[in-house]
């Protein structure tokens, strides 16, 4: 009962593959300056070897603390986004790194899809 409620609540937020997709589909093929515009500099930059660049971006990041009779837990959940773009600065890759609400290892996670901190992050509401 408690996976079906958790199912119901987090299905408004998109998916971790959805952002990815959306994301992709808005910036694949355009200068990485879009993302800038959008996002701000990123907080990592490495120019590899073949010319080409890798980008992240660390969107959002949330930390919980559960506690309970005098012991707790963290548990740090972010949204990131990675890009490789051409010698020219097109964008020739985009994914998404992030660590959902329900820790998307631990056994809620294995069976509960509640969306992803970048969706809620974003705005981003799940298709249908």
């Amino acid at each position: 009962m408690m996976a079906t409620a958790l199912a119901v609540l987090g299905g408004c937020a998109a998916t971790k593959q959805e952002v990815s997709d959306n994301l992709g589909n808005r910036f694949l093929g355009k200068s990485v300056d879009a993302l800038v515009s959008e996002f701000g500099p990123p907080a990592n930059s490495f120019r590899m070897s073949s010319g080409e660049t890798a980008y992240v971006w660390q969107l959002s990041a949330e930390t919980n603390i559960n506690t309970n009779s005098g012991v707790g837990t963290a548990q740090t959940n972010h949204c990131k986004v990675n890009v490789v773009s051409s010698p020219s600065g097109v964008v020739t890759k985009l994914t998404t790194e992030d660590s959902n609400r329900a820790g998307g290892s631990g056994p809620i996670g294995s069976f509960v899809n509640v969306g992803s901190i970048c969706a809620k992050h974003l705005g981003m509401r799940r298709q249908i």
